[in-house]
This record gives structure tokens, C-alpha cells and sequence, in this order.
């Protein structure tokens, strides 16, 4: 677990370590966030950046003069569309781990359905199997949270989704005790804990 100034300094860290960094698929995931501070209150920062992902959409959300959509002329409903995702690492009071916030838009502003969400190359198929969802969750078997629910970003209010933080810690602390900590600075040993929590994370969605 973070404390609250623990993860701004770990996310600082990180944004700095990457902001020069040259791409590889290894490195993506950490690349290209930036530090957002609370509007009116200090140390309630948050990381976001904006990245793109291919996914399905039906002819309702499409425009077929749009660059972005490729149209299948088979079936003329369903296309491969480019959608923008806004991305966003909070820290969870509650669990006192970093939380994985995002929105997810087709090149005419409208926002994807959990199908098309789900559809997108964003999340890995292996999160889908046996997964029931709804109009608002998507939720793992014998799980105890959903693993994908909507709620508000908790600093600016606006509807997001969200994958739930309640195994992360469990999850990055086994990985933890795989690298060598000892002599580890402050720094060094909170930068390890959010790449170990990138890792957790990719294995449920793509952040390439």
C-alpha cells in the first residue's frame, strides 16, 4: 500500500524517468502521463494522458466521411473505428493504491457502450472469459467487486470507468518480493512499486 504523498512522489518519479524515454513495448504503458494538481486543493494530484484503440461501433456512431473509420461494405453496421481514450491514475483512499480511471469516445464524441468498450483493443480477452456484464459493469466470477464499474473522477466529477483496486495490492507485493529491495533509497523503492503496478495492471487492459 501508498500513502497519499507517496504516490504523488511515485508518479512524479515515473512521469519524470519516462518523459524522454525512447518507445518499446515494454515501456508504453509508462509513457506519455502528465501531473495534473487538484484545481483548489494541494496533494490531490492525479497522472492522465490520451491514447487511441481500435474497436468495433455501429453504423448509429458513425461518419463515413470520418478518416478515422474504416468501413466494412459487407455488412455496411459494423466498422473498426480509431476511439480516444482519456486515461487517468488516482490514488484509492480506500484502498490506498493507485485506481485506473478512464473515458473512451467514437471520432463523433459519443461515448462507447460497455460492448464496444469491451470490443476495443484496450482490454485483454482473457478478462472477458466468463465475465458477466452489464449496462455498467462487468464482473468476474465468485468476485466480490466488479471488476469494471462506471463512477465520477474523483476530482473532476465527470463520469468515468473504472477497474476496481481491491486484489492490487495483494498482486503487487507478491511481485515485489521477486526484485531486490535491499538498499533501496525511498525513491527507488516507490518507483518499483507503481512499474510492479503498471504490470498488474496490463495484464487486464493494453497500455501500449
Amino acid at each position: 500500500m501508498l500513502t497519499r504523498p507517496q504516490f504523488d512522489r511515485a508518479c512524479k518519479l515515473l512521469i519524470e524517468e519516462y518523459a524522454n524515454c525512447s518507445s518499446s513495448l515494454s515501456t508504453n504503458a509508462m509513457q506519455g502521463w502528465c501531473w495534473n494538481e487538484h484545481p483548489s486543493f494541494s496533494g490531490l494530484g492525479y497522472m492522465s494522458r490520451t491514447s487511441d484503440y481500435l474497436g468495433q461501433a455501429s453504423s448509429d456512431n458513425l461518419d463515413p466521411e470520418d478518416d478515422c473509420i474504416e468501413i466494412d461494405e459487407a455488412t455496411a453496421s459494423i466498422s473498426i473505428v480509431v476511439s480516444t481514450s482519456q486515461q487517468y491514475v488516482m490514488f484509492s483512499a480506500t484502498f490506498q493504491v493507485p485506481c485506473f480511471y478512464f473515458t473512451m469516445y467514437h471520432p463523433n464524441g459519443a461515448p462507447l457502450s460497455i460492448d464496444e468498450l469491451l470490443s476495443t483493443s484496450l482490454f485483454r480477452p482473457c478478462i472477458l472469459e466468463d465475465a458477466e456484464t452489464t449496462s455498467f459493469a462487468l464482473t468476474r466470477p465468485n468476485a466480490a467487486f466488479p471488476l469494471l464499474s462506471q463512477g465520477d473522477h474523483p476530482t473532476t466529477g465527470r463520469p468515468c470507468w473504472f477497474l476496481h483496486p481491491c486484489e492490487t495490492t495483494a498482486a503487487v507485493e507478491e511481485l515485489m518480493k521477486e526484485i531486490a529491495n535491499d538498499g533501496d533509497s525511498e525513491d527507488t523503492r516507490l518507483l518499483k512499486w507503481l512499474k510492479m503496478w503498471f504490470t498488474v495492471l496490463g495484464s487486464a487492459v493494453d497500455l501500449a
